[in-house]
């Protein structure tokens, strides 16, 4: 790999584990992420290339916001580890921007707020660990994991 790129790879492994709870919980706050992102958003007046006026939203990115007011707001009531908040984040900037250039810059969607409707996850590096065939995922710091053995998959 070469500077600036890496290699991204999801699997689907079959298991045994109740994750809906988390799931749930996770879908959640990534919509409470987007609510407060999209509550911060400024709209301002423009005018494109043909003379034509627009609303552009200007979505907050300033690290005051993210990494201390919305990262503090997430942990309040998120029992799981912190790195979940992190990504969910991460996620609900990226929806947000997703939202804004494909969609609403082309007409193709109006200024509503996006919903999280799929339960997913995405999981930052710093959650699981992978040793002699097994990945072992953190859900609560030092207390709940999910393991699963990789070695004849």
């Amino acid at each position: 790999m070469s500077g600036g790129s890496y290699r991204v790879r999801a699997y689907n492994l079959k298991h045994s584990f109740d994750i809906s709870k988390f799931l749930e919980a996770y879908r959640r706050l990534l919509q409470k992420a987007v609510d407060e992102i999209w509550a911060k958003i400024r709209w301002i007046e423009k005018y494109d290339r043909e003379g034509r006026k627009r609303i552009i939203p200007i979505i907050p990115k300033d690290n005051t916001f993210k990494n201390h007011y919305l990262r503090n707001l997430l942990l309040e009531d998120w029992s799981y580890s912190k790195h979940y908040v992190d990504s969910a984040i991460k996620q609900a900037y990226s929806m947000l921007k997703s939202w804004w250039r494909r969609s609403y810059l082309k007409g193709e969607r109006r200024s509503e707020k996006p919903v999280v409707k799929r339960r997913f996850v995405r999981i930052k590096e710093t959650l699981y660990t992978y040793r002699d065939g097994w990945i072992r995922v953190s859900m609560k710091p030092y207390e709940e994991y999910l393991e699963f053995d990789v070695s004849k998959a």
